[in-house]
């Protein structure tokens, strides 16, 4: 998806860009699943900025994490389109991050398997640690069924695997579906994903 200079993420933002926000997201922040907690919200793998943008206009405050220069420049430009707007962004990988903020809502939409295997369970444990008590991660995960999931470098999860991460959580929605697709045509496996902190 992604080569030396960025130009294979800046093709995909160009693709995606009209597109609507997450439906994903949108269930997150409905009335079902409204998160509980600080207003504050982090956006990780922000992309082309279109989520972020709607959490920002919903009214919270965002920090949003990319590892892609162009996804940065792009997201930092909301900055001057809403002027209110309570906007940190972020250049780095997941892996190299050492912790997040306390957080009312973390969103990861497509985001997570670019993680490395080997530091999924930091990254994953970083997400958990940040959430406030009664606070909701949103996100999906790739499964074992995933045409890409011979790239050693993403993180790919069996049903099971998603099941054992979400040990502890309040699960709002888990999904599992499958099919064939994308920009580049390729059997897909996902796993949808709201997930509340529990209060108690």
């Amino acid at each position: 998806m992604k080569n030396k200079n960025g130009a294979g993420w800046e093709a995909f933002y160009q693709a995606n860009q009209t597109r609507a926000a997450s439906p994903l997201l949108r269930r997150a922040l409905g009335d079902e699943c409204l998160p509980i907690g600080n207003g504050y919200a982090v956006d990780l793998g922000c992309g082309s900025g279109i989520e972020t943008a709607m959490l920002l206009r919903a009214g919270w405050s965002v920090l949003a994490i990319d590892k892609a220069p162009h996804a940065i420049a792009r997201v930092g430009a909301l900055k001057a389109e809403q002027l209110s707007a309570d906007l940190t962004v972020v250049h780095s990988r997941f892996e190299e991050l050492k912790s997040l903020a306390p957080s009312a809502l973390i969103h990861a939409g497509l985001s997570l398997p670019f993680c490395e295997p080997t530091h999924f369970p930091a990254v994953w444990d970083k997400i958990l640690s940040a959430l406030e008590l009664g606070g909701v991660f949103v996100g999906h995960l790739f499964g074992d069924r995933h045409d890409w999931a011979t790239h050693s470098a993403m993180s790919f999860h069996s049903q099971q695997a998603v099941e054992e991460l979400c040990d502890g959580l309040n699960i709002e929605l888990l999904r599992e579906s499958e099919g064939e697709g994308g920009l580049v045509p390729h059997h897909w496996h996902r796993f949808d994903l709201i997930l509340r902190k529990p209060v108690v």
